[in-house]
């Protein structure tokens, strides 16, 4: 009887130790983080809640996303954090920050700020908290309290800081940083001009490493003079990116980068997707593309706003100015073609058509609605693309 005891032992142990070696690298690192801590990882099995994603992995997270408030139509703000949730939220471990917790009272349980910590700290979305010290209309003071927090509670190896009229793709999100090293500075996303300086747009969203939100943190401490900034000024405000901007150029000699794959097609966008095929961007927004060259020391090409097809990288990231209807429409165009590849062009379009919002409330003011029926180049260029940012190839979890 020991010896068959013994044996079974053996060719369990034999069975686990091969299958680990057989399992795709990404699940090794899962069962490795699920054992760290197994009591956790099983009560949140047990007791977890609806639409709330339980990450398998013990410590800090490899990537947080940080949603900041949208000053752009803020009556709709519920509902795009509804959408969210019930899209990209929980795979990209959505922080969202809020001033009181009825702007998501579905995750009251999951509160960060002040002597409250989330029941699962593992699950998202979170709720960040902001101190009533702090008023809706003091961008800057609450993106320092921000940064601070999420270094500080939730310390990820990487922060996404975004804000609610953003859609994230996390899968290529895990993809941009799998190579990536956090004690390195990383300040990148879509970089543009401000006269001579160079700042990401806040709008197709920005990442900070972890080794840069602690330098921050320390120059805030520190008191220097180029990263805190006096002044109350509306437009300042409304604008903090530029300050922190600022902080990390003049004071740490961090700076924004191209981020483009191949030096051509874009990941972070300003833009919904409609808008960035069809080439309806401002006139601003080319402008601070100008002369981008010389002041990124890179090459021509990113002087030059591209369109159709050509406007996206394949691990596209982020757009921006997308309401709560066109998120649940893209993601599950996104879904579908992942899960069917094989789909014809007319299934892409269809399902788009049925998905996809038409009354302009429900599109926002600053989205495009899809093409008129008959214009098929449009048509091609968006399906086209919809297929580009829709590849098994380009996913990746983390």
């Amino acid at each position: 009887l020991g010896y068959a005891i013994e044996s079974v032992i053996c060719f369990l142990g034999f069975g686990l130790f091969l299958g680990y070696f057989m399992l795709h690298h990404h699940h090794r690192k899962v069962v490795l983080q699920v054992m760290s801590n197994p009591m956790a990882h099983a009560g949140a099995a047990l007791n977890g809640r609806g639409g709330f994603r339980h990450h398998f992995y013990s410590g800090h997270p490899r990537t947080v996303t940080v949603v900041m408030p949208s000053v752009v139509n803020p009556k709709g703000r519920q509902r795009r954090l509804d959408s969210i949730f019930e899209t990209w939220g929980p795979a990209a471990r959505a922080v969202y920050v809020v001033h009181n917790v009825s702007e998501f009272p579905q995750g009251h349980h999951a509160v960060i700020g002040g002597d409250s910590d989330p029941e699962d700290p593992y699950s998202y979305p979170q709720l960040l908290l902001v101190p009533p010290s702090i008023s809706f209309d003091e961008g800057l003071p609450r993106l320092n309290y921000v940064i601070r927090s999420v270094y500080e509670k939730i310390n990820p190896d990487f922060a996404f800081f975004v804000n609610d009229h953003t859609f994230v793709i996390p899968e290529h999100l895990c993809k941009y940083l799998e190579m990536r090293n956090p004690s390195e500075d990383m300040y990148e996303g879509h970089a543009m001009k401000n006269s001579d300086d160079v700042f990401n747009s806040g709008a197709a969203g920005y990442i900070l490493s972890r080794e840069t939100m602690k330098k921050l943190v320390q120059k805030w401490d520190e008191g220097d003079p180029n990263c805190v900034t006096k002044g109350d000024s509306k437009w300042l405000q409304g604008n903090p990116g530029l300050a922190t901007t600022k902080c990390l150029k003049d004071s740490l000699g961090v700076v924004a980068t191209d981020t483009r794959h191949h030096n051509k097609w874009h990941r972070f966008h300003a833009f919904p997707l409609t808008r960035v095929v069809s080439g309806a961007v401002d006139d601003w927004f080319r402008k601070k593309h100008e002369d981008m060259d010389k002041l990124m020391k890179t090459d021509k090409s990113y002087n030059t706003v591209l369109d159709g097809a050509d406007c996206c990288a394949a691990d596209s990231i982020s757009f921006h100015y997308v309401e709560f209807r066109e998120s649940m429409a893209l993601f599950a165009a996104r879904e579908a073609l992942l899960k069917n590849p094989h789909m014809s062009d007319h299934e892409v379009r269809s399902l788009m058509m049925a998905e996809w919002p038409r009354d302009r409330k429900e599109i926002g003011g600053y989205s495009k609605g899809l093409p008129k029926t008959d214009d098929k180049d449009a048509w091609k260029a968006l399906v086209a693309t919809m297929r580009k940012i829709s590849s098994r190839n380009t996913q990746r979890e983390c």
